[in-house]
């Protein structure tokens, strides 16, 4: 009899174990205890929740359990709970076909039942099936099914159902406006929605870097500030604070923004992202002038990028690549040259389901090898990118990345239209980089060459002869020969005295 009451207390001590680690959103506890203790005829209940905790990370082995599961007749609710859950195990696992089963079989069945909760639950999984389906007009109809129910849980799930569809639907603010409803349904200071959280706060702060939300970054900070998250929402609090940090320096708030990027370093789940945060710390630190830090930074992430197999990285932490091209670019255009030609070597991202369609993937790839491509030289290729680019920001109303692809234009271009296009787009944000940028330029027009040629070109203008101009620059006579050539067919003259009186009547450099 003791042994049996042993026994029966090492059962509920792992249970207890495991309800604990899935209530907080430490998934992967869950599953690896679930994997460690549940026996073969374990608990309904049970077994639902560890198929939920392995759906997050191994989406066949939820698939195996919850197919072997057993449910008697009787236990209506708990065969919908699994049919839903089934659903969501053959999609990921690219079942289309018997995700839709299950879900139309739990559907009827929640309908007979005359459970609302039981529909809404159906309705949520339904809507977030149409989207991988990439169906938003059904997704919609689903979304009625979803807002049925009236329990808290019902009324969370609805709103993180519509903050997908709006997503999808490219209606951004609005998708920022649901986000911040969500996150203010759910307590910030328990564990009750860890994931729903995790995901909320992480799409809202990259919104609020893109938009001008003061109100949804006071919610991020929040969140942030709040419950401690679990291991398994690293990426997600990478991604919050990488992205408030970019909002407060779009406000002028520099100190915050660096806080932010620090901590989004040490919170990075993979060392390709961390070198994503040092190329962000580097390019803001540039920004405002601090071209030695920027320079540390700069070789820190290099350093960390050269331990990286890229080839082995399946997201959009790619983009690391480009952004050290993109810095590169101003300094040293033979590793621009090599980080884009490597970044390009590795080929498509593949997106997730629900991201599929989202042209905002592209575009903030296409801005930085834009940006590259000019400081290489190839004018019409790199304005190709950042216009189509400026396409995408312009759609979804992106002022502040709109701003930059015209100021990058602008570089290239001298073409003056383009100045209070960007103070327009700025004002939101006229303490930022960006905006003393345009003063600056408004003061003094800029060179519209590359990096190395404005050099050449700056030297040219002080009378240095080809030969004076290769030592100082530590390029060759043929190198610098090129160049000249090259900023003749620029500023349409054909010779430095031409050259110089050219620059002199836009106000590049000053006489006297």
């Amino acid at each position: 009899m003791a042994a049996v009451r042993k026994a029966s207390s090492n059962e509920r001590g792992w249970r207890s174990e495991f309800e604990r680690a899935f209530t907080e959103g430490r998934y992967k506890d869950a599953a690896h205890i679930y994997d460690l203790s549940a026996g073969p005829s374990e608990r309904i209940d049970v077994t639902l929740r560890g198929a939920q905790a392995h759906l997050r990370f191994d989406p066949p082995k939820a698939l195996r359990l919850l197919l072997s599961l057993k449910i008697p007749a009787s236990k209506a609710r708990e065969q919908v709970e699994r049919d839903t859950l089934l659903a969501e195990a053959f999609a990921r696992t690219n079942d289309f076909e018997s995700a839709d089963i299950r879900l139309n079989t739990a559907l009827d069945a929640a309908r007979r039942l005359k459970d609302a909760e039981l529909v809404a639950m159906v309705g949520y999984r339904a809507v977030r099936r149409h989207l991988q389906a990439e169906d938003p007009a059904t997704a919609r109809r689903a979304l009625e099914l979803a807002r049925k129910g009236q329990s808290r849980k019902a009324q969370i799930h609805a709103l993180h159902a519509e903050a997908l569809i709006l997503s999808y639907e490219e209606r951004v603010k609005d998708q920022a406006d649901r986000l911040v409803e969500l996150l203010r349904s759910i307590d910030s200071q328990t564990a009750d929605f860890i994931n729903l959280r995790a995901w909320g706060t992480h799409n809202l702060a990259v919104l609020a870097r893109e938009l001008y939300l003061p109100d949804a970054v006071a919610e991020i900070e929040r969140q942030l500030g709040g419950l401690p998250w679990p291991a398994d929402f690293d990426h997600n609090r990478f991604q919050a604070l990488k992205a408030l940090a970019w909002a407060k320096a779009l406000q002028g708030d520099y100190f915050n923004a660096f806080r932010h990027l620090k901590a989004a370093t040490e919170a990075a789940d993979t060392t390709a992202w961390k070198v994503v945060a040092g190329c962000d710390r580097a390019y803001l630190a540039r920004a405002f002038g601090e071209h030695r830090w920027s320079r540390v930074e700069l070789d820190e992430a290099e350093q960390l990028a050269n331990g990286v197999d890229w080839h082995a990285t399946l997201s959009e932490e790619r983009i690391g690549l480009l952004l050290l091209a993109e810095l590169f670019g101003e300094i040293d255009t033979a590793r621009a040259a090599m980080y884009l030609a490597r970044y390009r070597e590795l080929g498509e991202v593949k997106s997730p389901l629900f991201y599929r369609h989202d042209a905002r993937r592209n575009a903030f790839a296409q801005y930085s090898t834009g940006v590259v491509e000019l400081g290489l030289g190839n004018k019409k290729r790199g304005l190709a990118e950042l216009r189509e680019a400026r396409k995408v920001f312009e759609r979804f109303g992106y002022d502040s990345r709109v701003a930059r692809c015209l100021v990058d234009e602008y570089g290239a271009t001298g073409d003056q239209a383009l100045l209070p296009v960007i103070e327009e787009k700025l004002r939101n944000y006229r303490q930022s980089w960006l905006m003393t940028q345009l003063r600056t330029r408004l003061d003094r027009p800029e060179v519209p060459l590359p990096p190395m040629q404005r050099k050449v070109f700056a030297e040219v203008c002080a009378g240095k002869s080809t030969a004076e101009i290769a030592n100082a620059l530590e390029r060759s006579e043929y190198t610098i020969s090129n160049h000249i050539k090259q900023i003749f067919k620029t500023f349409e003259v054909r010779s430095r005295s031409a050259l110089v009186a050219e620059a002199v009547r836009r106000g590049l450099v000053k006489t006297g």
